[in-house]
Formats: structure tokens, sequence, C-alpha cells
């Protein structure tokens, strides 16, 4: 730890030394311009609040500034400058940002030429004259207040350094510390740098966790894989007669250890493009150390070395070489890191090649059971996963809809659910090939805290056709999740809803599960020996120093590699398909071990019960906190059966959770948990508080703020609601006034641009001239000049309908619900009409071949009056009125329309999508349309001076990852 802060800290140093001569010059340059300012005020013969203005001394005016203006922007003639010239040649339209622009030389220029027309021309008055005049002393105020913020941007850039020095100072003297302590001393807390509570408690749970040795039963969990892969449902084989039946579940498995077997027998294929990968996923995974993440990237630059490192792997990476692997003598250094979600992970910090070998196998691996995993949905066993059908509902159906099997193959919701869940869900996490760099390590977090990704409403992953983004998975599971609860509940009139998760996944494995698993599917003894190896790992903490405890890994696999990440996927792919069978087609949508299952009562007391058997024999644990059921009811729907008070009984209790959302079953809608948000406002403000620097404190409030928070409210999609963005924008601004309140107090003033205008102002107000710092500093990018504030709020104020009151009431759009529940029962309802219509004529037609057919023989009559009575006793689905079938109830036909209805499945994918944006906007366009105006009166259309912007010790101070406190 201390040489990467020690190397941190000369970096930083060369970078603050190399722009202090920038700073000179700058404050040199705004010298200049206060000068040329001033002398040209003093100057002026017609004062600004002068209310007579002889033309004489305007024009007198306008002739010394325009030498004034060009004194102050000498060596920058080519800048381009806002003029009111500018929009009029535009003809007055409304223009896009910067379109009014045009050079400062040629707008001088046209001034000084029309101010020599005016002396020959009667047709100028004191007006135009006037108007020059202010428009020049605006360039002049817009020189010197540019030239402020940017010293002012320096001087923040230059405080964020000496914080970022005083951190690292702190790192090296409490390393340099730990490493001359005695075993004695090291127990004095006071004498080191210590963590808080949570750390230390937290740590104690992972250390009690993994050091003690943490066993699962093999034998049951073969014996639990045999019955879910041999007792199964016994279909016919394509071509072949009744007899010849095969079991699905067994040829999937069979599929599945051979493609495990054939891919995995031979040495790893090692390219330089392989290394490359493997280097790019390890500084994605983020493992390592701020210093050898430096180093490896240095090492993924080099050609050279990627070549040789490729030859020394492709004799490691041969399995008689990998089988004899180790880690050697020396213990792994580990360092807990804090997330953003409050969480603690446990990080490995191993050398490079090793790191690079490890990543190498790991993607191998995964590439294997991705490819494994692929045989599940091949054509010969696909059927296994489909719902069940009970056939003598399908054929009461088919008597009616002589189409409705053909239409549920093509146009159900069925269809598209099991679609979706094939393209985006299933082993998503998996790479593809040993260069695939899609893949899902070290990006899964179940709170969403990976906040270097942009907000998931500027991305949205497109369900129907893919591909699956691994980072969208959490919010993938609310967008289908929401959908299927609007679509149950008009079929079925009530949802249930199941929330789980395995408590201390990673450090509470068994490895023996993880060999149990890769044995069963016939994985080569020489890659289990290898990952039995990799897991028995001796650790021992940084912060200890280097006399402290050595811990021996027994339990648990580590965060963030490929090679227990791909092996977890394919534990949990048993659970998946276990759940599948269990329920009768339905499925479990995991977002690794975050669990989650929707439907009917019995299907989510079957899938419970398979979640706990499997959680029992694996020798996991369910986490009790995140383990939730909702049930909602629509006793209006005739379609509503009350399920049984001993069915719900079996199900788990709890509020259903996500993210910032808490499920209200009474409401059928997501509601924001305000208490979640407190307490992460809490967590928020406390590390703010050790962020003295402005800079420091926005990078801190941005990493929460941009993404982080955004993302655990959800996207605005149709199935969410149509006031789920107004819902979202007020839970922003009660996370504001907690986060920034005054003595416990919240506050409607309280909000990070009048804390940072505050800070700003305390300690260097007499760098600006305006009485406060502009809103366009604080929020527009650094590339302009500005801090970058993060303003989540625009992205979801985007989608409320503004309204239009000069439009009649009958002829305003309906909100995207609204008119997408109107467009469904419009079109079932004509169906309804025009399949009633085909019944009758049906019917209509077969009576009237019956009274054709009077000269057929006793035998045929019987047999035909035979026919009559069975279509008028079709189970269920067919009424009679007096003997004489009637076509279905449409509450019935409504209840088939999950299966057959085209309009039904439309609806299921509008609910998927986000509605059209009432006024379209991005994170990057967003302050420039707001601030537009004020951008161009202050400061002409941009904040700084580029040339004598610090931006490099700035991206310096920036490109380091935010690192929690405690």
């Amino acid at each position: 730890m201390a040489n990467a802060a020690s190397s941190s800290a000369t970096i930083l140093s060369t970078m603050k030394h190399v722009t202090t001569n920038k700073w000179d010059k700058a404050e040199a340059r705004l010298q200049d311009i206060k000068n040329h300012v001033g002398e040209s005020e003093r100057k002026l013969a017609c004062k600004p609040d002068m209310l007579d203005a002889n033309q004489q001394h305007l024009e007198a005016d306008v002739a010394n500034l325009l030498t004034a203006v060009r004194k102050a922007y000498a060596g920058a003639p080519s800048i381009d400058v806002s003029t009111r010239a500018g929009i009029r040649a535009k003809g007055g339209h409304t223009r896009a940002f910067a379109d009014a622009f045009e050079g400062l030389q040629n707008r001088l220029n046209t001034i000084e030429r029309m101010l020599s027309n005016a002396k020959y021309s009667s047709g100028f008055s004191a007006s135009a004259a006037l108007s020059w005049r202010n428009e020049l002393l605006a360039y002049l105020h817009q020189s010197q207040r540019r030239m402020e913020y940017t010293i002012l941007f320096g001087k923040l850039t230059n405080e964020w350094a000496d914080f970022r020095f005083g951190e690292l100072s702190d790192t090296i003297a409490s390393a340099k510390q730990v490493a001359g302590q005695s075993d004695a001393e090291s127990e004095d807390e006071g004498a080191v740098s210590v963590g808080r509570k949570e750390m230390h408690e937290q740590r104690q749970v992972w250390e009690s966790l993994v050091t003690n040795l943490r066993t699962s039963d093999k034998d049951h969990i073969v014996q639990f894989l045999d019955e879910l892969f041999h007792s199964g449902p016994l279909h016919n084989k394509p071509s072949s007669s009744i007899e010849e039946l095969a079991d699905l579940r067994t040829t999937l498995l069979r599929k599945m250890r051979k493609s495990v077997f054939n891919s995995s027998k031979g040495a790893i294929p090692v390219t330089v493009a392989t290394v490359k990968a493997a280097i790019k996923a390890i500084l994605g995974a983020d493992q390592l150390t701020s210093e050898k993440r430096r180093a490896m990237i240095d090492l993924g630059n080099r050609e050279d070395v990627l070549s040789e490192i490729a030859d020394i792997l492709k004799i490691d990476l041969k399995l008689a070489a990998i089988e004899r692997w180790s880690w050697g003598n020396s213990p792994i250094k580990a360092q807990m890191r804090k997330a953003i979600n409050g969480k603690y992970r446990v990080y490995m910090d191993i050398e490079l090649l090793d790191s690079i070998l490890i990543q190498c196998v790991g993607q191998a691996i995964s590439v294997t059971i991705s490819n494994a995993l692929e045989k599940a949905w091949s054509e010969a066993v696909a059927g296994v996963w489909k719902a069940k059908e009970d056939e003598n509902r399908t054929a009461a159906i088919e008597a009616q809809i002589p189409n409705f099997t053909n239409q549920t193959a093509k146009n159900s919701t069925r269809e598209l659910r099991n679609d979706i869940y094939k393209k985006i869900f299933f082993s998503p996490r998996l790479p593809t090939s040993m260069t695939d760099e899609n893949s899902g390590v070290g990006r899964y977090d179940g709170d969403g805290s990976d906040n270097d990704e942009d907000q998931v409403q500027a991305n949205l992953t497109d369900l129907v056709d893919g591909p699956p983004n691994v980072v969208n998975l959490k919010t993938d599971i609310l967008r289908v999740c929401s959908a299927e609860m609007s679509v149950q509940k008009i079929v079925h009139g009530q949802f249930c809803l199941l929330q789980s998760d395995f408590e201390w996944f990673g450090p509470s494995l068994p490895h023996s599960t993880l060999t149990t698993i890769m044995e069963y599917f016939h994985f080569p003894k020489e890659l289990v020996q290898f990952t039995e190896e990799f897991l028995d790992m001796h650790i021992q903490f940084q912060e200890d120093g280097k006399d402290g405890a050595v811990l021996t890994r027994k339990t648990g696999i580590p965060v963030s590699f490929q090679l227990t990440d791909g092996i977890s996927e394919l534990l949990l792919f048993v659970l998946d398909f276990a759940v599948n069978q269990r329920t009768g087609g339905s499925h479990l949508y995991r977002n690794h071990d975050d669990l989650w299952f929707w439907g009917q009562p019995s299907q989510c007391v079957a899938a419970w019960e398979t979640i706990c058997e499997f959680t029992q024999i694996m020798g996991l644990q369910l986490n009790k906190d995140k383990t939730a059921f909702a049930h909602a009811i629509d006793e209006s729907n005739p379609r509503y059966k009350p399920a049984s008070k001993e069915e719900l009984a079996r199900l788990p209790a709890g509020k259903v959770k996500w993210g910032f959302l808490l499920f209200d079953d009474k409401q059928w809608k997501w509601m924001s948990n305000k208490a979640a948000i407190e307490d992460h406002m809490d967590e928020l403000r406390f590390q703010l508080q050790t962020r003295t620097s402005v800079m420091s404190h926005v990078q801190a409030y941005n990493a929460y703020m941009k993404n982080f928070l955004p993302n655990n409210f959800g996207p605005v999609i149709v199935g969410l609601g149509d006031d789920h963005p107004v819902m979202v924008l007020e839970a922003l601004q009660h996370a504001q006034r907690h986060l920034y309140r005054s003595d416990g107090v919240e506050s409607s003033a309280g909000n990070v641009a009048d804390h940072v205008r505050k800070t700003i102002k305390e300690r260097f107000e007499a760098d600006y001239s305006e009485d406060q710092v502009p809103d366009c500093f604080l929020y527009m990018g650094v590339e302009y000049g500005g801090l970058g504030l993060a303003n989540p709020a625009p992205a979801f104020a985007q989608f409320i309908q503004l309204p239009k009151n000069d439009i009649n009431d009958d002829q305003k759009p309906l909100p995207p619900m609204q008119e997408a529940l109107k467009r469904l029962n419009t079109a079932i309802s004509e169906s309804y009409r025009k399949e009633s219509k085909q019944f009758i004529a049906r019917l209509n037609s077969k009576r009237h071949r019956n009274r054709m057919g009077s000269k057929r023989t006793e035998g045929v009559e019987e047999e035909e009056d035979s026919e009559e009575q069975d279509d008028g006793n079709l189970p269920d689905l067919a009424r009679s009125v007096n003997g004489v079938p009637q076509f279905m109830s449409l509450s019935t036909y409504m209840g088939t329309t999950e299966e057959q209805s085209a309009a039904m499945r439309d609806f299921y994918e509008t609910l998927l999508t986000e509605p059209c944006a009432d006024w379209s906007v991005s994170n990057r366009t967003w302050a420039a349309k707001m601030f537009d105006g004020e951008l161009e009166d202050l400061f002409g259309g941009y904040i700084a001076e580029e040339e004598f912007l610090s931006l490099g010790l700035y991206r310096t101070l920036a490109e380091e990852k935010v690192r929690w406190s405690g």
C-alpha cells in the first residue's frame, strides 16, 4: 500500500508542477484583461446608467471599445462569440446550441463597418450605436469572467490535489506504522488507521465463514441431480413410433456432458488476443491495487511482452501443467473495500502473471459451460422448458377457435415470455469465446452499485430481440416483472411475487458443492484439481502488515474471478432448471444469486419449496432480510380464484423490495422506499464529510447521483405506470433535502448546488465578480470548464406530459399506460366479436349439412347424433342455451388471451418499452439546454479558456476510482 500511495503521490506532484506554469500565465492574462476593461469603462463618454446618450459620444465609445476588445482578445481573434445578429441571420427560428456564433474578428469588422456607415447615413439612430456599445462591453466582461472562472477551476483542481496528497500521505504513514509495529503494538487500535465499526464486524463474519470448513453432502447433491435430469416427462421422438420414447431431461444431460468433455479435454488455446482480453477483464473486475493496475495497463500496451506471455501460457495451460499449478508459499494479500451501497468486499491482490493465467483458465471453463448450456435450448430438447398444457382445456378451446394451437405458437405472450427468458436471462454472464469482453465477471451487484455505467434509462436492453446486457439484468427483471403483473391482473385477477437471495453466497459456498457440480457434468479431473487449489489459498490482509495473521480459505469463493463466477453459474443453472420443471414451465429470473419468481399461488409455492430444497442440499443459506412474498388480488375480476390460506401460509413473509422501490400489493404498484433512501443519504452524508475539497465532494456526490441513485428507481417504462416519473422526481427531491439538511432538519432550500456555491464563496469569493456562482458553472461538464454536477432529474422529467390547454379534453392524448389498455381492450373486443361470429357460422353450416343428409343410413345417422351431442358438451369453455352450443363468454375468452392473442402480446411488449418523451434530453445535453441563456449572457457561450484549463491534473485525479471511507 505504501509503494502504491507513494507512486500516486509522485505522479500527482509531477502533474501539479506542470500545471503551475499554466496557472501563472492565466493570472497574468486575467490582469491584462482587467486593465483593458477598467481603462475602457473609465474612458466611456456615455456611462451605462446615463438616461440621455449623445450619438456622437456613443459612436466614440464604440470606436474605443473596438480597440479595447481587440486588445483583450489578443491572440484569439478566431474565437467564436455569441451574437444577436446570428439569431436574426437564422430568420428568427429556434436554433440549436451554438448555432448563432460567428468569429470574433468578423464580428468586430462588421461593427466597425457599420460604425463607419453611420457617419454618412441618416438611417442610423443612437439606439444602433447604443446596441453596439453594450455588445462590445459584454464581450469585455465575458472575457474577464471566462478568465476568472478558468482560474477558479484551476484553484479548485489544486485544492483537490492537495486533498489527495493528504490522503496519500496518511496512507503512507499508516502503512509504515503498521509495518514497523510488533505484534503487541499492532493490537493498539489508537496507533493505526482503523475503519468503521461496520467494517470490523463484516470482516469478522467473513473470516468466520471462509476459515471454517463448510461441507455439503456429495451423495445428496448427486441424488438431487439424478432425480432432476432422469425423471421427467416422456416425449415422442420425431419420426418414431409411439412405443419409442425418450426422456428429454436425460437427453439434455447427455448433450451437456458430451459438450463439456469435448470442449475441455485438450490444452486451453492461447493467443496474444486471448492475453489482451484477459488483461481487459482483470482491469474491468477491479481486482488490482492502483500500482499493479497501472503496471497491468502498461503491460497490455506492449506487444512484445504480450507475445512472450502467450508463449509461456501455451505451455502452462496444458492439462497436465494445470493440474500441477499451485499458489506457492507466500500468502495472497487481501484488502477490504467499501462499495457505494455500503457493503464491504474482500479483494485478492494477485501477482500479474498469476492473475492472467487464472483469468485464462476461468474464461476457458466459462466458455465450456456456456457451450454446454446452449444445448439446453437446442431443437431436440427445447420443449422440456415449455409450460405443460391442459390437454382437455386445449381441446375445448380448439373446438371453438379452430386455429388456437397455431396462434399459441406464433402470437402468444407465453411464446414471447420464453423467447425473452432464453435471449436475456439464460446464462448471460457467461462468455462465448476466449476473447469475449461482455461477460459478467466483477460486474454484479445486487444493489446496483456499478457506478461506472451510464444511467439504465439511456441504454435500455432490447428485451425482444436482444442481446442481453449484464449490467442491466437487475433493471430488466423489474421491467419483465411489471409487464407480467399487468398481464396477470387482466388474465387471472391476481399476481404473486417471490423474492429471495443467498446470504453471503460467495464466502459461504462449500468447495465440495462446486467440485461435485464440475464432476457431475464431466469436467476433467485436472480442471477440478486446479479449482480446488485455487480455492484453498492462504490470505493475509494488507492492513494487518507483514506480521499479520495468515488465514487459510476453507470455504467460499473470491469475488471478481471468471473461474468461480462461471462455475457458480453452472450451479445456479441447476436451480433454474429445477424451478422450471417443478412449476410446470415457469421461469426463475436471476441476477446472479438474486432470485425472482412470479405467477399464480400454486406456482410460487412450488418454486419456493424447490429453492429451499436446493439451498439445503447445496450447503447454502437464504438471506431472510431479502426474502419476501407479495400477493396482489383484484376481486372484481371474474377470473379471480382465491388461493387457500394453507397454500399461502407455505410462502415467506416480508416486504418485496427492488432498489429504492417497495411493492405495494394493495395498489398493484411500486412505491418509493423512503427509509432506504434516507439510509443511503445518511451514508453519503458521512462520506461527503470526509471530502473536504470542493471537487472531491463533487466526485463522491456524482458517484451516487449520476447512476446509483436513479438506477435504483428503475427506468421510466409503460409497465411501471403513468405516475412513475413524478414519484421518482419527488423521491430525488426528498433525497437532496435529507442529504443537505441543516441541524437534522430538512429544508426546501437544501440541495447540492447551494452547498457547493456556498463553499466556493467562503473559500474563493475574491476570485470571481458575481454575487454568486452561476448554475452553468456548477452543472456544465468539465470539457466546458464547469464542475459537471450530476442531475438525474431531467432523465425522468422528460417523460412527464405537460398540460395541453389549447385542445379539447376528448382530443388530448391519454397517458401511455391508459392508452395501451385502451388499445388492448379495443383489439380483444373486436377479436372476440370476430371469433364469435365465425363460431356461429360454423355451427349453422354444420346444421345445414346435417339437414341435407336425410338419405343417410341409420348407422350414419346414429354416428352424427353422437357427434352433435359431443359438440354440445364441450368441457367448461362451452355454453349452451336450450341445447344449442354458445360461444364462450367474454370473460372466459379474456382468460385465453395470454395463450393466443396477438393483441395481448403487443400489450406485453408495450409495457416493456419507455413511453415517448415529452422533451428529449440526454445527460450530456440537458445542462446546455437549460443554462444556454445564462451561459451566453455571462460567458459568451463557453465558461473557460481551454488553453489555460488544468485538465491534465484534473483527469489524473478523476481517473482514480472512488474509494469509500470506512
